[in-house]
């Protein structure tokens, strides 16, 4: 692997895919550059506030999102706003007890229910949109009506800051997550509404196939090569692609070696992983051509989960001879 360490990431008939990194953390900056990261896909600033003792203030995320964006030196930054509830809670924001948390009060849903703390939020990540390529997405979307309602609080939040003279990008980028199915379906009426969106693998695998990820007892249902998944990770791409709007995978399934191949073979051609992930995922597509890529696409898109894995394996594999 090392010797594609600072090449740029190109499939072998020369098409060049990004590849950013996923973190939740300012000391992961290094290892961001280390890893040949192009940027980061996913700034989970729900960590700003894990690791605090109570609510991080605006100057204190500011400074957070600030000092990410100045670090990367132009490269792309995505801040995902607030999502907790779910698997994630914090101590001193008490969340309603819910049968099932994963479809209740989490993320922007949350949010809305907690205007100035979205707002805290929003006004902070506009400041740092000055210090570099910063933009912002919003997670769990499950309609266009919320994505315009975030508009609007993001435009408040604009309007504050123009009263109070403090700059910001007017141009600053508003995304979505895709991780519902619901607005996986629409995509071609989401797509118009946003100015990128990045898929979340996680949580449109356990919402498309209803399995609680987090519970043990129903693991073997959770199936992320199910090509349900695969199809509808597909469509998603086409709808984006028409509209000429930026698209790109954040999940787990974008950090996989064996199902990257795939994800470009459907259309995607940027993908966003844990940083251990960069240097496998590259010598994995730096192996194939997109032509190969979009034959391996076509052929899980038509197999059961257990086979869509055996077949990637041994396509996998061939790359070692």
């Amino acid at each position: 692997m090392q010797q594609l360490k600072g090449k740029e990431n190109k499939t072998i008939d020369g098409k060049k895919i990004m590849l950013y990194a996923n973190i939740g953390n300012i000391k992961d900056l290094a290892a961001v550059i280390q890893n040949d990261a192009g940027g980061i896909g996913l700034f989970r600033s729900e960590f700003l506030y894990l690791e605090a003792d109570n609510y991080p203030n605006e100057e204190a995320q500011f400074q957070a999102y600030k000092t990410v964006a100045e670090n990367m030196a132009g490269k792309k930054v995505i801040v995902r706003t607030l999502d907790i509830g779910g698997d994630k809670t914090l101590p001193y924001f008490p969340l309603p007890q819910e049968q099932n948390p994963f479809l209740g009060k989490r993320a922007l849903r949350l949010c809305f229910d907690s205007p100035e703390l979205f707002r805290t939020q929003l006004r902070a990540a506009l400041r740092a949109s000055v210090a570099g390529q910063l933009w912002i997405m919003l997670p769990m979307v499950s309609s266009i009506e919320e994505i315009k309602r975030a508009k609007a609080l993001l435009e408040q939040a604009k309007q504050e800051l123009r009263q109070e003279k403090l700059p910001f990008d007017e141009g600053v980028k508003l995304g979505i997550m895709i991780e519902i199915p619901a607005v996986a379906v629409i995509a071609d009426l989401i797509a118009p509404e946003v100015d990128f969106a990045s898929i979340g693998t996680n949580d449109l695998c356990q919402y498309l196939m209803a399995v609680d990820r987090m519970n043990p007892e129903v693991t073997s249902y959770y199936q992320s090569y199910h090509p349900a998944l695969f199809r509808l990770i597909g469509y998603v791409v086409e709808r984006f692609k028409q509209a000429g709007k930026p698209i790109c995978i954040c999940g787990e399934l974008g950090g996989d070696p064996l199902a990257a191949p795939v994800l470009v073979g459907l259309g995607m051609r940027k993908l966003s992983m844990s940083l251990s992930s960069v240097a496998a995922v590259k010598r994995a597509l730096a192996g194939f051509t997109v032509k190969q890529m979009e034959e391996m696409a076509r052929a899980v898109e038509n197999m059961t989960d257990g086979q869509a894995r055996e077949y990637l394996q041994i396509c996998s594999e061939s790359l070692e001879k």
